[in-house]
């Protein structure tokens, strides 16, 4: 029972993280794979014409890809949740340091609806 529990807890933290970062995780794992593909079909071309003058320079070529695709994945998609989750935090603050203080309105903005100035001297 715990066990089933805890793998369902799992699934749903692993969705909660997933999530926004699907598409970009996505098109950086697509950007890997014709990188991969690209340098898989130069080695074949090596192998067949045996120039390997350049095998060394395309192997960093490959590496400095994976390095740069990484980066902006991090840049495009990790610090723009960054900076929602900052403002969002900011946002909480604020709210907490209103509903604590009172400023001497409190009592308008606890009323369900507020009064026009036609209600006002229907009333009278």
């Amino acid at each position: 029972m715990i066990n089933n529990l805890l793998k369902i807890g799992a699934l749903v933290v692993s969705g909660r993280f997933l999530k926004p970062r699907f598409k970009g995780l996505l098109l950086l794992l697509a950007f890997w794979f014709v990188i991969r593909l690209l340098h898989a079909e130069y080695i074949s071309y090596v192998e067949l014409s045996t120039d390997t003058s350049f095998l060394w320079q395309a192997s960093l070529l490959k590496i400095t890809l994976y390095i740069l695709g990484f980066a902006a994945y991090f840049v495009i998609v990790e610090r723009r949740l960054l900076l929602e989750s900052k403002i969002e935090q900011e946002e909480t603050l604020i709210q907490r340091h209103i509903e604590g203080s009172d400023d001497g309105f409190n009592f308008l903005r606890k009323k369900a609806k507020l009064d026009n100035k036609s209600d006002q001297l229907l009333r009278k």
